[in-house]
């Protein structure tokens, strides 16, 4: 069952040409990069079997510029315009990210700040003069893809060191085609983006019983120049128990007059939120 598709669950696309004719070639490779981008930061932003949204072209327009606006082609019932827009505005968002400092943005992998360098890659000599995103879900907001975008996608993720070391998280994506490693993603809660996972083949079975749940993967593991973790090189896997959040200090206050000690109310919850 799907539901009919609102008008500001949209992603609109510009493309400035350096001349007066984009190469399709160009136009369809960005275009791809896009789509994919979208996917990816769905799936690293909303829970392992949330019903994934499939984009289509709504309008197209070439005047100075070429114009694409993206839409879900369906919304499965089961999503809520919320999580609609956590794509979008994660997608804008991590590219604005990038353009200012050279960390993997929330909701984002490696593949997807790669993605962002592959459609950078088209500035200049590759005939585009920039290229521009808008979420049109909600408040209008555009980041655009320049030079120091691409130079800091290409910085957040270039191995800057490496050591023994683990990752906790959801495992997702799983992906093993014959003759290479198996691969899959960890989402981590914490730093909200998701990290590469290179596995050894015999590792294939447990890793697709793990799927959708909560892990720790150990191994090597690669940072960048942020220190944020990038891949990982795994040796071990331990599924862990379903993660439960903890108590918000502020529901237990109240139950003992004396529990915050000679702090104030304001002063404990502070010093908790900080420890």
């Amino acid at each position: 069952m799907t539901t009919a598709v609102r008008d500001d669950s949209a992603l609109e696309v510009r493309i400035a040409p350096t001349s007066t004719r984009l190469d399709l070639k160009t136009y369809t490779q960005i275009l791809n990069e896009v789509r994919m981008s979208l996917e990816e930061v769905d799936r690293t932003a909303l829970p392992v079997r949330s019903p994934r949204l499939r984009w289509a072209i709504d309008e197209m327009t070439m005047e100075s510029d070429v114009r694409i606006v993206l839409v879900p082609a369906v919304v499965p019932a089961k999503r809520t315009w919320q999580s609609i827009a956590a794509p979008l505005h994660g997608f804008v968002d991590g590219i604005e990210s990038l353009t200012e400092s050279p960390r993997i943005p929330p909701f984002f992998s490696e593949r997807t700040v790669a993605r962002v360098g592959h459609i950078g890659k088209h500035l200049g000599a590759g005939g585009v003069e920039q290229v521009a995103v808008t979420s049109l879900n909600g408040d209008r907001h555009t980041a655009v893809v320049d030079e120091e975008t691409v130079s800091n996608a290409t910085q957040a993720v270039l191995p800057a060191k490496s050591a023994f070391s683990s990752v906790t998280g959801t495992l997702d994506v799983l992906s093993h085609s014959k003759g290479s490693s198996p691969r899959a993603l960890i989402r981590d809660p914490r730093t909200r983006h998701a990290v590469r996972v290179v596995a050894h083949s015999d590792h294939s079975e447990l890793l697709r019983n793990a799927w959708g749940r909560r892990v720790m993967a150990s191994g090597i593991l690669q940072r960048n120049s942020e220190g944020q973790a990038v891949s990982l090189q795994m040796t071990d896997l331990e599924v862990l128990p379903d993660y439960q959040s903890q108590m918000d200090p502020a529901a237990i206050l109240g139950i003992n007059p004396r529990i915050t000690g000679d702090l104030s109310t304001a002063e404990y919850l502070k010093q908790v939120r900080s420890a």
